[in-house]
């Protein structure tokens, strides 16, 4: 007698707690035919405050970091945009509020330890100025079991680290449990970013 064919086995693929996180380019911030863009405006403003006022040290080694700021005067179109991009994200909240930002610039050797938001709901960052080698943004694994094996960490998810590739007018959110650094510079250009905080309510 021929022998029974039995019938294909169909492997399926779930995936579990993916981590997403949300980019846009904000161009107008960039370059305008006929006015100063937020870019420059920020740009001029950092360095007023840099020879005023000390550094913070949180996260920074080396470098240069504001002390928090409110989601107005200079920082209110950024903020605008922040709230657009949180709008269009279909979190099924009612209102997400940047609650605060802060201003990062490092130059050549200064880098940022790895950290995490992880009280508030969503984190981001601005990128105001990217010189070339500047130290690219760097996401960990926000799983601890994962991050132990690597049997699947490496063949799967890619390996532990993600690094994001950065350019001016990036505007970046994501989980504030999602822990991140940022790498060395290697230029004597500043780099500067904002970071933010948001909160829904």
């Amino acid at each position: 007698m021929p022998k029974k064919q039995l019938p294909r086995k169909v492997i399926q693929q779930e995936i579990l707690w993916p981590t997403p996180y949300w980019y846009t380019i904000v161009d107008e911030f960039i370059k305008h035919e006929t006015r100063v863009t937020f870019n420059e405006d920020m740009e001029g403003w950092i360095s007023g405050q840099m020879e005023e006022k000390e550094t913070i040290i949180k996260s920074n080694r080396g470098g240069w970091q504001s002390d928090l700021q409110s989601p107005e005067g200079v920082f209110k179109p950024l903020a605008k945009e922040i709230d657009g991009v949180c709008r269009n994200i279909n979190l099924n909240v009612k209102q997400l509020v940047v609650t605060q930002l802060w201003v990062n610039v490092n130059k050549k050797g200064d880098w940022n330890t790895i950290h995490q938001h992880g009280h508030y709901h969503l984190s981001g960052v601005y990128y105001v100025k990217v010189p070339k080698n500047c130290g690219q943004l760097v996401f960990r694994d926000p799983r601890p079991g994962a991050i132990g094996n690597t049997f699947v960490n490496k063949r799967f998810d890619k390996g532990e680290f993600r690094k994001i590739h950065i350019v001016e007018g990036l505007l970046m959110i994501w989980p504030s449990f999602l822990d991140h650094f940022v790498e060395p510079s290697q230029t004597d250009e500043e780099r500067i970013s904002i970071s933010f905080d948001v909160m829904s309510r």
